[in-house]
């Protein structure tokens, strides 16, 4: 790393003395100790919220960044005479930051175990302008979550569950209608050090609004009315910004949130919020700017940084911390048209990688940031970042079997540029939809009988020379990446019924499928599945005895007869499934191919000696 090259401002070449505000000191070592240390440090993290996410990355034994700096270290840099105090220690930095009162440069540097100092950088916050929505009609979001395929997740019954996500951000207000139902397992403001990061008294005129807008993107729900990326999510809150003037210094506070949320269990983080002061674009190399350095750090332990690019566009290289880590995904704006927003800031890292990483929605985001009701639109990347952030998650969900890291490629493979991306819009907008089948198998286990979604219903595949257990989600889809592409099988996994068995190819664009299962054969009565239909009409039966013949005929309500179809020599078995062989079908087309129109209609199944006279609705 290079963080030693920003050693100190031009402030300080001509003159020994320190500057009045926040510092960063930097440990050359981690102090004595250390394999007893790293030992001990070991056995705690057995127990702590982060383990499942450690052993998902095999990082089972703690390393030197689970460590704080050595407390003797801290104790004698907090005894300087010119040490107001200690602002906060950091594992992965190996450092502290502290506030100062003037100072000498060549007293702290004399501590033999500092290695350099540096300012500590303050954020490019700006207080967002906020519009009124055009309309509070049902489905204000929806836009924002078609965009990027998110809508098709949701509707296959991945809306966060089970996934942690950290937010990043000036505070959080809880009160608005959207939240109450939201999952918060942790809060905490590290700005006034107390664990109510809402809007305080003596906090600067909407402090919390910017968080809370993002927070409403993230996790907002009313049902009919507002959908955020991953309502079912559990969110940890981190205020980490003071939105007023009088203290240029939060780099720090976000690196002190950014670890909180990864002993605590994140598995993402979304965080709308960038640094560039006391920096230059030299800087921006992807190993230098604190934050950067943070963040790539949380992602070795498996939670990886969602971060907004900026907002400071369309000139190159107008990119800021810690938008410029190799393992920090950098998103940029976009409008509803899939441009590039003019103030959406530009890559590439001056080491001449491409960012952003990709873009969403940031201009006229729907979100709700005041109040009990209502809702309202905003513009910048710092909205753009949580509807990513969002995507990451629901694919989290639906692909256990990926890392984080794999995940932030996924998406940048499955965008709308990935062949051509270039440093206005990375690799362009994400398509979760495409990265949820990216080299997968995604499908539905459903019943013959009624048509309804199983869930959690148990799943062979069959792959090569390899089984894979798979159980489908509270909605009764699955999604699975075996790894490898080429013929597949589904069979029985040991659920109820009989599930009639599914081949075919996969393909590096994925497959989806539906899988039908027969409920245990016990001559139930005939099953009409849709009913009423636009189109395709499925007639289900049970035969416990044959071969027999099978006919059935539709009647309009005149008497007069416009459909007929037969089978012959059937067996035994239960034939419900909307599969050829299975259950009897009726396009909706007379048997002169012209379109039936909408009604009502009888149908008249005989299976061997038995009659049956059922309804059905076309509704056109």
């Amino acid at each position: 790393m290079s963080i030693h090259l920003i050693l100190l401002s031009s402030i300080l070449i001509s003159t020994s003395s320190i500057p009045s505000g926040a510092w960063w000191v930097f440990f050359s070592d981690r102090g004595p100790d250390l394999d007893y240390r790293l030992e001990a440090r070991s056995s705690e993290l057995l127990n702590a919220p982060s383990y499942e996410r450690r052993v998902s990355i095999d990082l089972l034994e703690a390393d030197e960044l689970d460590l704080e700096p050595w407390s003797g270290y801290v104790d004698q840099v907090a005894d300087l005479p010119f040490c107001a105090e200690v602002r906060t220690e950091s594992r992965y930095l190996n450092a502290v930051s502290i506030n100062t009162e003037g100072g000498s440069l060549e007293e702290i540097l004399a501590l033999p175990f500092v290695d350099h100092i540096q300012r500590v950088s303050a954020s490019t916050f700006r207080k967002p302008e906020f519009h009124a929505h055009p309309g509070n009609s049902a489905g204000v979001t929806s836009a924002q979550l078609e965009q990027i395929g998110l809508d098709e997740l949701h509707s296959r019954g991945w809306t966060g569950e089970g996934i942690v996500v950290g937010v990043l951000d000036s505070g959080f207000n809880l009160t608005h209608d959207v939240f109450s139902n939201i999952a918060i397992l942790l809060m905490y403001d590290f700005v006034d050090d107390d664990g109510d990061p809402s809007q305080q008294p003596g906090d600067p005129p909407g402090q919390s609004d910017h968080g809370t807008a993002v927070l409403s993107i993230l996790g907002g729900y009313i049902e009919d009315a507002f959908c955020g990326g991953i309502p079912d999510a559990s969110f940890i809150l981190a205020k980490t910004e003071d939105t007023s003037d009088e203290y240029q210094a939060e780099e720090d506070y976000w690196v002190q949130g950014l670890e909180w949320i990864e002993l605590n269990g994140g598995d993402i983080v979304s965080s709308s919020l960038a640094y560039i002061d006391w920096y230059t674009y030299s800087d921006l190399d992807g190993n230098t700017a604190v934050t950067t350095i943070a963040a790539d750090a949380a992602a070795s332990r498996g939670m990886v940084v969602f971060n907004a690019i900026g907002n400071s566009g369309p000139e190159p290289g107008t990119l800021m911390a810690p938008s410029d880590g190799d393992s920090v995904f950098a998103v940029g704006a976009v409008d509803a048209g899939g441009g590039v927003t003019q103030f959406s800031s530009r890559g590439p890292t001056f080491d001449g990688r491409i960012k952003p990483d990709a873009c969403a929605l940031g201009d006229n985001v729907s979100l709700a940031f005041q109040g009990t009701s209502g809702f309202s639109q905003g513009d910048g990347t710092s909205f753009a970042a949580p509807l990513v952030s969002s995507a990451a998650a629901a694919l989290s969900g639906a692909h256990p079997e990926w890392s984080m890291i794999e995940i932030m490629e996924i998406l940048r493979l499955t965008a709308s540029q990935s062949n051509s991306p270039d440093n206005s819009a990375g690799y362009g907008i994400i398509n979760a939809f495409a990265a949820l089948k990216y080299h997968s198998v995604t499908g539905s286990v459903r019943s013959s009988l009624n048509g309804e979604y199983m869930p959690e219903y148990p799943l062979t595949l069959i792959m090569c020379d390899s089984i894979y257990l798979i159980e489908t989600n509270q909605s009764g889809w699955f999604a699975f990446y075996p790894g490898k592409l080429g013929v597949f099988a589904f069979g029985d996994g040991g659920g109820s019924g009989y599930l009639i068995p599914v081949t075919g190819t996969l393909s590096a664009e994925g497959v989806e499928i539906e899988i039908f299962v027969d409920q245990t054969l016990c001559a139930a009565a005939p099953s009409i599945y849709p009913n009423p239909s636009t189109e395709d009409i499925y007639i289900g039966f049970d035969l416990t005895a044959g071969p027999i013949d099978a006919e059935l005929t539709v009647f309009d309500l005149t008497g007069h007869m416009i459909y007929r179809s037969e089978r012959r020599d059937i067996g035994p078995g239960s034939f419900r499934a909307p599969l050829p062989g299975e259950a009897f079908h009726w396009d909706g087309r007379c048997n002169d191919g012209s379109q039936a129109s909408s009604g009502v209609y009888i149908v008249f199944l005989r299976t061997g000696d038995n009659v049956d006279l059922l309804k059905c609705s076309l509704v056109r």
